[in-house]
């Protein structure tokens, strides 16, 4: 209003006339006005936008305190489905809220989990190609002990014998010697015995046995023509001494001394220049031993000793052998008592056949209920338990005994080799077939993990995760845990490498052992401390 009625800037020197008063009035009115109401906009938008601001900060916040109360994980059997997934977080925070938590076994976090045909199926097909490659391993056990059997029977006939010792064409019998000792030196016997024998073997091998076979009377008893033993426990028990020296040529060195108790084979090599020499100059080393009984004072014990020569003309190349062990298999022969001591392979080959047939039986079971459809309950996780503890377990442990039992450096197959050079070659224990029975096996003992899950709870602490996974490893570490233990206790003659194997498979081995003994004590020291508060 004062700027109107000023004079015109544009007219300074012309007085304003009423119209352009009227004119410059209405227009600051309504500048007046447009600011008044403007201001009154901004207060009211800056009222709105505070409030806005206030209200999303609380639903922020109230968002974060429902967030925290959400479990970490979820089963897959109360998974919200699809068109849940798209509430807001309030409606989400009201069913976890609802949700009951689950009840799981002896405090371990884990229920069972119900599993749908599709996971039963492919049980079903991992199962059938198990039955497969095991119905082709324990075809090949039956060929290896067939082929072993049919070498002893023809080799080690009635002919081949000499008091009761298999001969053979790869050795001949030097020295047999039965005696009666006595430990404390009763009248009659004597507590050391010596004798001598040659070899003419080269380079000079030959192989001592000593068996502790019957206790003698006051009489000595006549000279048995097999090595029957005695069912006395402390006869079997008897211990000995005994010491080999060369004669011919003198030895130089000390004389070589062994102590053992019951019946124990030896096997002695010579490859000094002067054993060559001799055998080049006389054809034959002499040599003596001497046996000396221990303990038992009061019982006079018959020993039965006797000495095999090597007389192979190819004896270098079965010392060559890259698997085999010319004295260990020799030894190991003499000590199962002439290739009749192999009841555990032919365990095996038995246990085998029998897995096979109940394995069939539990797909067979499976697959008709499946057919049948509905409901299977936990029905299914009763057979897969029970075919693990009635056919997994106890298959890994056959395939370990018959691994280290026909492919070891002391097995049957290098024993064969004592009779026949072309059983002394490399053979490879995990060709395809073993390899798949091997791993169809171990996937068969292991998927009893699938049939349980972690129990729903609305919050999972550090120590409930912690503990269910140290169970999950224990509990496969445990299924595979007799094939981890004998991979530990297998040689460079069956594993390809065997430094690297025996690190890899020492660790789920010495996990599983210790779940093993952990599983057995813990109930026993709860019982303990039940009985401790009950008093």
């Amino acid at each position: 209003l004062a700027q109107a009625s000023r004079p015109s800037r544009i007219a300074p020197n012309l007085a304003a006339s009423p119209a352009h008063v009227h004119r410059w009035s209405a227009a600051a009115a309504r500048c007046l006005a447009d600011e008044v109401r403007g201001r009154a906009l901004a207060r009211r938008l800056c009222r709105e936008t505070m409030r806005e601001m206030k209200d999303t900060w609380k639903e922020l916040k109230r968002r974060g305190d429902e967030e925290e109360t959400e479990p970490l994980t979820r089963p897959r059997a109360t998974a919200p489905p699809a068109n849940r997934m798209k509430e807001p977080s309030s409606h989400k925070a009201a069913a976890a809220a609802t949700d009951p938590e689950e009840s799981d076994y002896w405090d371990t976090g884990f229920t069972l989990r119900e599993l749908g045909p599709q996971a039963i199926r492919l049980w079903l097909g991992l199962q059938i190609m198990a039955l497969f490659f095991q119905l082709m391993l324990w075809s090949e056990v039956s060929s290896h002990l067939y082929e072993y059997e049919e070498v002893i029977s023809m080799e080690c006939a009635a002919a081949q014998l000499r008091h009761g010792v298999c001969t053979g064409p790869m050795w001949n019998l030097s020295s047999w010697q039965d005696v009666v000792l006595s430990a404390s030196g009763s009248p009659g016997h004597s507590a050391s015995y010596g004798f001598q024998f040659s070899t003419s073997s080269s380079p000079p091998t030959f192989l001592l046995v000593v068996d502790p076979v019957s206790a003698a009377k006051d009489a000595e008893p006549p000279p048995a023509h097999e090595l029957a033993r005695d069912d006395d426990q402390e006869v079997r028990n008897a211990r000995w001494g005994m010491e080999v020296v060369r004669v011919t040529p003198p030895q130089v060195g000390p004389s070589m001394r062994t102590f053992h108790v019951g019946q124990h084979a030896m096997t002695f090599e010579d490859l000094s220049v002067e054993a060559r020499d001799t055998l080049a100059a006389r054809g034959k080393v002499e040599w003596r031993a001497t046996l000396t009984a221990h303990g038992m004072p009061k019982k006079n014990v018959r020993y039965v000793a006797f000495v095999e020569d090597a007389a192979s003309s190819y004896l270098k190349d079965v010392h060559s052998s890259p698997q085999c062990a010319f004295g260990q298999s020799w030894k190991a022969f003499n000590e199962q008592h002439q290739g009749h001591s192999h009841r555990a392979l032919s365990w095996c080959r038995f246990l085998l056949g029998i897995f096979v047939l109940v394995g069939a039986a539990m797909v067979n079971m499976v697959y008709a209920k499946l057919q049948k459809g509905g409901p299977t309950g936990y029905r299914f996780h009763l057979v897969v338990l029970a075919k693990f503890v009635c056919q997994d377990l106890p298959q890994q442990l056959c395939i370990v005994l018959y691994l280290l039992g026909w492919f070891e450096a002391s097995g049957l197959r290098c024993q064969l080799c004592l009779f026949h050079p072309q059983h002394c070659g490399a053979e490879n224990a995990f060709n395809f077939s073993n390899s798949m029975a091997i791993v169809c096996t171990l996937l068969s003992s292991v998927a009893n993990q699938l049939l349980i899950r972690p129990s729903f709870k609305r919050i999972y602490t550090e120590d409930d995760l912690c503990l269910m996974g140290t169970l999950r490893v224990g509990g496969i570490c445990v299924s595979i845990l007799p094939f981890t233990t004998g991979v530990c206790f297998a040689t460079k003659s069956l594993l390809p490498a065997a430094s690297f194997l025996h690190i890899l498979a020492a660790i789920p081995c010495g996990v599983g052992w210790l779940s093993l003994f952990g599983g057995l004590l813990v109930p026993c020291m709860l019982c303990c401390d039940e009985s401790c508060d009950d008093l």
